[in-house]
Order: C-alpha cells, then structure tokens, then sequence
C-alpha cells in the first residue's frame, strides 16, 4: 500500500505513520510538506494508493490543492485530514471530491476504520455529518451493491466519475457519451438516492454502505 501524506507538522506525520503501519505491515510512505512538492510528486508519475491531505499547508489553504489534485489526477483518491471540522468545511471539502474527510481529532479506531473503508472503494464522512443530514428524512437501508437501487452498469459508471468531483464535460469525454446522456443518467441517478446534488449523493452512499467499484488508470 502506497499512501502520500501532505501535511507540514511532523509529528502529525509520524501518527499517521504509525496508524498506517497497524492497517499495513510495510506501508510505502511519501511525505510533501508543501501542495508545490505534492503536486510535483505526482506531476512525476507518482500513483499513490491514497492522498491523505490537510487543509492548511504554507503554500495552500482551503481546498484549493484538493481541487487541483482531482482535476489533474482523478484516479487518486483523497481523503482530508484537518483539525478544521465544522460542517461547511466538511461540505466544501466533499463537495470538491475529497472520497472522506477525518478529524484531526477522531480517535485511532476511527481514523483506522475510516481509512480501510476508503481503501477498498468506500466513502467515509463524519457521524454527526451523517446524522444532520438525515435528521429531516428516515434512515436509509443498508445496500453492499449499487446495482440493488436500480442503476445500470453505464448509470454506475457514472456515478462514480460524479463521486470522483468530474464535471459533466469530463464525464461524457471519459465515457464516450453525449451531454444529453450524461445528464439523463444523472437525473436517473439522482432520483433513485432520493437527493439533488453530488454531495447528498455521496451522503447517501456513506449511510448506505456503499462502496463503488475503482477504476483502472490510464496508462
């Protein structure tokens, strides 16, 4: 397992080294105290398994590296470190693609679970998130396959470049579609979750359990 943590406080470095090691025996660790170094890691063919990114580094704040790193680099999954948990912070970091978003403060077993959930395909947000949002409808069944609420294979490919923060331009090039199509499967997509937009979308999949298929890089 491959992992590239960007974080600049080294001793937040060296804990999430040690929490890797119990989910891996020999993890392949790269670290970039900087969103320049990170970028330029991966700019030179770096593929890690998964990013694990703070929000506040000395040459980035906010989400402006998250954004970068999905639109240059789709195929790597981000999950968000931050002491910085409030809900819209939550949000805005799920919303620019980020596949989890953990709390400098949660505790090891949570932080364990989170990560292993992600690293098999799955989507991990806060609890108390989860519970807000959930707080104005019923709870939702659990489901292991995303094929069980109805979507076609073509509709489950689309929602995971959609889980993934691509816009509808990038979906329809990625997929050989028109834009009438895509936004058809969106619509089918969206409906069947019960919700309006990417974000709630991914809610939804975090309270169901689901965890979507991950595709291949391109070479």
């Amino acid at each position: 397992m491959q992992v590239m943590i960007v974080e600049d406080q080294p001793l937040v470095v060296e804990g999430l080294r040690s929490v890797l090691a119990g989910i891996d025996s020999e993890p392949d660790v790269r670290c970039a105290l900087l969103a320049s170094r990170a970028l330029s890691m991966l700019r030179g063919g770096l593929r890690p398994d998964l990013v694990m990114l703070d929000l506040n580094l000395p040459d980035a704040e906010g989400t402006s590296l998250l954004t970068q790193l999905r639109s240059e680099f789709p195929d790597v999954p981000v999950v968000v470190i931050s002491a910085q948990d409030d809900r819209n912070t939550i949000t805005r970091a799920i919303d620019q693609g980020a596949m989890g978003f953990i709390s400098k403060s949660s505790t090891t077993s949570i932080l364990v679970s989170a990560l292993q959930l992600v690293m098999k395909g799955g989507i991990y947000v806060p609890q108390q998130v989860l519970n807000e949002a959930s707080d104005a409808r019923p709870p939702r069944p659990s489901i292991q396959d995303v094929a069980d609420i109805g979507l076609t294979p073509r509709q489950i490919q689309v929602l995971a470049l959609m889980i993934e923060g691509m816009p509808n331009k990038l979906i329809c090039r990625e997929l050989g579609i028109s834009d009438g199509t895509a936004k058809t499967h969106i619509s089918t997509i969206l409906r069947l979750l019960g919700v309006k937009n990417r974000t709630q979308a991914l809610f939804a999949l975090s309270e169901m359990g689901i965890r979507l298929p991950r595709r291949t890089p391109k070479q």
